[in-house]
């Protein structure tokens, strides 16, 4: 869940420099739509997916400068969903968000390269995540 925010009375992120394309996979359609409308208010673009299997099938490297994930979805958890992006040799930025990975699956999702946030979120921390994946989304892929 993320917590609750102000909006502010104009962008507050990235120029088009800096803008990066990020696919969002959630379950959850409110929290899903609350993202991609958090990106634009940072200045970037979204991509939305339901669940891990859509997910996956909609990512493309040459498109989405990063991911941002839920961790427990139906069909394929946000774990499968990076480990099957990381086999296809990408090394796009991931990000996934729970409230309920164990240290087993956090130890994992590291292993695979993933920057883990742990819910609830609130939108400074939000914001300071997507600002570390833009720093970084310019050299993966």
């Amino acid at each position: 869940m993320v917590a609750a925010w102000t909006r502010p009375s104009q962008t507050i992120g990235a120029d088009d420099d800096h803008a990066v394309k990020v696919l969002v996979i959630d379950d959850d359609p409110l929290l899903r739509d609350l993202l991609a409308e958090f990106l634009e208010l940072l200045g970037h673009e979204s991509e939305i997916a339901a669940d891990g299997p859509e997910g996956l099938g909609r990512f493309d490297p040459l498109v989405h400068h990063a991911v941002l994930t839920d961790f427990l979805m139906p069909g394929l958890t946000g774990l499968e969903v990076a480990e099957a992006i990381r086999a296809r040799g990408c090394t796009t930025p991931i990000v996934m968000m729970s409230g309920y990975a164990a240290p087993a699956d956090q130890r994992r999702g590291g292993q695979a390269g993933l920057r883990f946030v742990r819910k609830p979120i609130t939108f400074a921390q939000f914001e300071a995540t997507i600002a570390e994946v833009v720093q970084h989304a310019g050299t993966a892929r």
